[in-house]
């Protein structure tokens, strides 16, 4: 950016931003974050791939419904209470959620550790309890993915040891 604004490349601009950058961070450090988190390797490694398998099916499916000629299914405002307290899992998980085609975020309450998603196929109660399901799952894989010993312990109970 600093070359950017100077709009020429040199070593001297370039070395002068670098301390510039330096001294902005030195004295005005940013806050530190008020979570832990930990990535681990394989339950990373397995939500990444079940996120894309959920994002094909997905799109696959949503694209069925714009083409089929009954047109779309009606669709509903779920609540699902979330399991886990922190912030950051919790906005990990709806954005996971969310960025599947089919369903929207509406709201985030992290002091109830509750989402409100709007579902896009909620023509049955089954539909409705299935996605919810899903989104418990989806939570579940995102603890076990970064979440501290503690809390997914406390989430996932004593099927998770390692």
């Amino acid at each position: 950016m600093w070359v950017l604004l100077w709009g020429a490349v040199s070593p001297t601009i370039v070395v002068g931003g670098v301390l510039a950058s330096v001294l902005v961070i030195t004295v005005f450090p940013f806050p530190r974050a008020p979570w832990t988190w930990v990535i681990r390797p394989w339950p990373t490694l397995v939500l990444a791939l079940r996120f894309l398998w959920d994002l094909v099916r997905a799109s696959v499916e949503v694209s069925w419904f714009s083409l089929r000629p009954a047109g779309a299914p009606p669709s509903a405002l779920l609540r699902v209470q979330l399991r886990t307290r922190s912030e950051l899992i919790m906005t990990i998980t709806s954005e996971l959620v969310c960025l599947v085609p089919g369903s929207l975020l509406v709201e985030l309450e992290p002091e109830e550790g509750a989402i409100y998603l709007h579902v896009m196929d909620a023509h049955t109660p089954e539909r409705l309890a299935a996605f919810h399901q899903s989104v418990l799952e989806q939570e579940k894989r995102v603890v076990k993915a970064f979440a501290p010993r503690e809390e997914r312990d406390a989430v996932c109970g004593q099927e998770v040891r390692t």
